[in-house]
Order: C-alpha cells, then structure tokens, then sequence
C-alpha cells in the first residue's frame, strides 16, 4: 500500500477529555499533508475549525454522540446527533449503551442506535461497542445487534478504556464475519499493528493524532 491509501485508512483524532487547541491545530496541518479519511475531536470544539476541514479535498469532518460512556438517554444522544449534523460533520461515530448490553436489555440497545441513525440519515453512523470493557460472549452478542442496526460501521472501542487486540478482532469476525465494516480504535500506534489488523478483515482505524503521524512518517 502507499502513503495515500494508508492515509485513508485512519480517521485522526483529539478526543481525550484535555485535548487542547493545539493538538487540533497540528491535526488540521497534518491532514494538508496526509489526506486522513476524517478528523474526530470532541464536539465543542469543531466549530472552531469546520471551515478549514471543509477546505482539505480528502479529509472528512466527524463528530462523536455519547462519548466516551454511552450512558446518555437516547433523547439527549439524538439531540448530539442533530447539533453535529448542523454542524457541519460528514460521519458520525456513538457509543452504544453498555451499561444496557451488558444487563440483557438488548432490544433497548438496539432502539438507541437506530434513533441516532434516523438522526444522522444520509449520513454515515459508526457504533462503537467498546471491547474492553465486554466479555468474549458480549462482544458477539454486541456486534450482532450492530450490525442487524444496518449501520455503516461496527467500532471497538472510544480510545478510553484499553486497546483492541488480535483476539477482539477474531471475536467479532466469528460473530458477524464481513457483513457489516469493521473499525478498530485503541491501541493502533505503529505502522504494523495497522497493516496486521488490516490483513484481519480491518478497513478503518481510529487513532490519536500523535500516533497517526508517526505512522505516516513510518511510510515515508
């Protein structure tokens, strides 16, 4: 693969609770150099710089709904949703509710995805599941009820709570194989560890800017 297509292979982020203004900054000055798919921040902070996301040919804009928990009502998760259409964001990634997934209520896990994808329609939605925190049996049933949602990606995690590992990703390709995209977040900081994930079955990654642009120097 060469630099451009691993480029677009990672969305670019700022999503730690001190991410600063100028981490955005150096963001927005390594996407004109690295064409990254999207660039993900938390959401107060994207009015600040939506116009010059919208200048960069190949660089999306995206926004976060329940971040990092999950534990939002489904009304106030919609309510993000909205806020960050209007915005001006181009996909769009939520937190599942965890807390529900793991105490069995499964059929209010799902309601809650498919409000937020009602919400952010046409655009593309992204769910994120977060693997570390669910047993092997729960991140099956997890990425069942994802990808029956019919959404545009299946996530493993907010970047918060650990990282995704080999054995996450056979645990989701065992339980939904190809039939909805898979995008990993956590822990992918090297150029190997992407191409490896990548060779599993991984078509999007979501990683710090830090580590974004160690990778791309990597390619260099």
């Amino acid at each position: 693969m060469n630099k451009q297509q691993i480029a677009q292979l990672i969305d670019i982020s700022a999503v730690r609770a001190d991410s600063t203004w100028s981490e955005i900054e150096q963001i927005i000055e390594a996407s004109k150099k690295y064409p990254f798919i999207c660039i993900f921040t938390m959401p107060s902070m994207i009015e600040k710089y939506v116009d010059a996301v919208k200048s960069l040919p190949q660089t999306g804009l995206g926004g976060i709904v329940g971040f990092p928990s999950g534990g939002d009502t489904t009304t106030m998760k919609v309510a993000q949703a909205k806020e960050l259409v209007a915005t001006g964001c181009d996909e769009v990634d939520m937190v599942m509710n965890i807390g529900k997934l793991k105490s069995g209520f499964y059929d209010e896990v799902k309601s809650d995805i498919l409000a937020v994808k009602e919400a952010v329609a046409p655009l593309p939605l992204k769910v994120i599941m977060e693997v570390c925190l669910l047993s092997d049996e729960e991140i099956g049933k997890a990425s069942v009820i994802i990808r029956d949602c019919g959404v545009a990606y299946l996530k493993t995690g907010t970047g918060w709570a650990g990282a995704t590992t080999m054995h996450h990703i056979d645990l989701i390709k065992q339980a939904v194989g190809d039939t909805i995209p898979l995008k990993v977040a956590g822990g992918v900081r090297d150029l190997n560890t992407l191409l490896e994930m990548k060779a599993k079955g991984v078509s999007r990654f979501g990683i710090g800017y830090k580590s974004a642009i160690k990778i791309m120097e990597e390619c260099e």
